[in-house]
């Protein structure tokens, strides 16, 4: 397990994919802000499903081990310290339902990972992160994702104070959950007075649900 058992929430971990997960999948709508139009790109509609898809069963397997580890549970042979055998032992030991389904999600994440040239779609990522949070929520390791909403902005064009700028206009793009903006990405285009154009950016997570649960560090 990669994690540190002492300071990994799943809680935390998950939120934040979740809201990772929805920005990447409405990756073409940001485009609109340039250009007015939106498109899918080949080589992102193949790798950005697919590496999340390894990222949510990372995720799943971390959880498992952090709720055998603090529920007294310690695996010994034949049960191997691996994502198989905590999903052998929590099946055999009935402490999970769908552990078929999870073994399922299992096989397609090693495929991903080690057949060249694996992919999966967003429709296959999105069903089995589905399967995968209901697992979590049923061990009381997350909670319900709330609803997601992407949203991407571009502001009017402003007169602007700072030396040597003419104009600036702000441009952000993000998801909200509740209506309540969690992740957004935000820069902002100057327009100089020797008429070129600068540009500087900003990243942010909201360190807080709207629950007022925290949900981890704001990017760097």
């Amino acid at each position: 397990m990669a994690a540190d058992n002492g300071t990994w929430k799943p809680q935390e971990a998950w939120r934040r994919f979740r809201l990772e997960a929805e920005a990447a999948r409405n990756y073409p709508s940001s485009y609109a802000l340039y250009i007015g139009q939106t498109h899918r790109d080949v080589l992102l509609e193949a790798l950005l499903p697919t590496l999340l898809y390894i990222k949510a069963v990372a995720i799943l397997d971390d959880s498992l081990d952090l709720w055998l580890e603090q529920n007294g549970h310690q695996l010994r042979p034949p049960y191997r310290n691996d994502l198989n055998g905590r999903l052998e032992y929590l099946g055999e030991k009935r402490l999970l339902e769908d552990v078929d389904a999870l073994q399922a999600v299992q096989k397609e994440r090693n495929r991903l990972a080690h057949e060249p040239g694996a992919s999966c779609d967003w429709g296959r990522f999105g069903d089995d992160v589905s399967v995968i949070e209901r697992s979590l929520l049923s061990l009381g390791l997350v909670r319900p994702t709330p609803q997601l909403e992407y949203f991407c902005e571009r502001s009017a064009v402003d007169d602007s104070d700072e030396p040597g700028v003419s104009f600036s206009r702000r441009f952000s793009y993000g998801v909200k959950e509740n209506g309540i903006t969690a992740l957004e990405v935000a820069w902002t285009q100057k327009f100089l007075a020797t008429e070129r154009c600068g540009v500087s950016a900003n990243h942010r997570l909201d360190p807080t649900r709207p629950d007022g649960a925290p949900a981890g560090q704001p990017e760097s």
